[in-house]
């Protein structure tokens, strides 16, 4: 007879949130020695493949179809909206485990294919055929992530100007992407999660804004520049990563600086309370003199 105990993680939405429930995932497993079936209930599927700490996942549509129970669900759904104060990973060991102490590794896990690394080195090889940092520049829900286009510009022409490196830009079709310059390479929509996990791994720099991309970088020992408006940059920094992997925030000017840890929680949305609901001023208040400064402690100056 199998006694091995089956477990129901859940954590819905968004692919920043997903991937930083990956820890608690690990620690479940290593709790239990291995000795359990742990399933994801998730949105965001492609997270958890290849990860041998998972036994399978469900989509809500695929879930219904299924008629066993599990001895243990794990909701993260709502889990860290609802401990604003909280680095979101450390929200979710609270909930899991009843204390962050009891997490043992923070880091956050995608476990790639040796195919991933092929399509990554092919892409390096054929298309960008040279040194180069990567760049998401988001655009997506939450308006004070969703920097200018002419903020994202002049970002770009800093990395221009302060590397030689070529720019690779990341992201989904609908992201902006620039092509003023030879340098600007557009991969827009042309790889998985797991593959730019490897792209980015084999870059000189990461460079982005507060969203799922950055947590992908975080799964590699890259360099990050990473600008944080709403949510404070201590409340979504990469944890677990070694001492020599640098992590640079660029905080907005702006008194007002991670205003959503003081919203009534769950918080699942800021609306600005001093501009603009749908443009916050903080989104287009970054310093382009500390961006150059933090490139420039990576040693890539031109």
């Amino acid at each position: 007879m199998n006694l091995a105990p089956k477990i129901l993680v859940i954590r819905q939405l968004a692919l920043g949130d997903v991937l930083l429930a990956t820890p608690i995932i690990e620690q479940l497993y290593k709790d239990h020695q291995g000795n359990c079936e742990i399933d994801v209930l998730t949105l965001k599927p492609e997270v958890f493949s290849n990860n041998p700490y998972v036994h399978k996942t469900y989509t809500p549509q695929t879930y219904q179809e299924i008629n066993f129970p599990f001895d243990k669900t794990i909701n993260l759904d709502l889990a860290y909206e609802k401990q604003p104060l909280l680095h979101i990973t450390d929200a979710y060991a609270l909930y899991a485990f009843g204390s962050p102490e009891k997490l043992q590794n923070k880091r956050i896990q995608l476990f790639s294919t040796p195919q991933d690394k092929l399509k990554a080195n092919w892409l390096a090889q054929t298309k960008i055929q040279s040194d180069y940092v990567v760049i998401h520049m988001r655009q997506d829900t939450w308006p004070s992530r969703n920097l200018s286009e002419q903020t994202w510009r002049n970002i770009v022409d800093v990395l221009l100007q302060e590397t030689t490196c070529k720019v690779v830009q990341v992201g989904s079709e609908r992201e902006f992407a620039f092509d003023h310059d030879p340098r600007l390479i557009n991969l827009l929509g042309q790889v998985s999660i797991h593959e730019l996990k490897e792209l980015i791994a084999g870059s000189k720099l990461f460079v982005g804004i507060d969203s799922g991309t950055l947590h992908i970088a975080a799964t590699t020992d890259c360099p990050i520049i990473c600008m944080f408006t709403s949510a404070h940059h201590t409340l979504r920094m990469p944890l677990g990563r070694g001492a020599h992997a640098q992590f640079t925030a660029i905080a907005p000017k702006i008194d007002c600086y991670g205003c959503q840890a003081h919203f009534k929680p769950p918080i699942t949305g800021v609306i600005c309370y001093k501009g603009d609901p749908f443009s916050p001023p903080c989104k287009d208040l970054f310093d382009l003199e500390d961006l150059r400064g933090a490139i420039r402690q990576t040693r890539l100056s031109a």
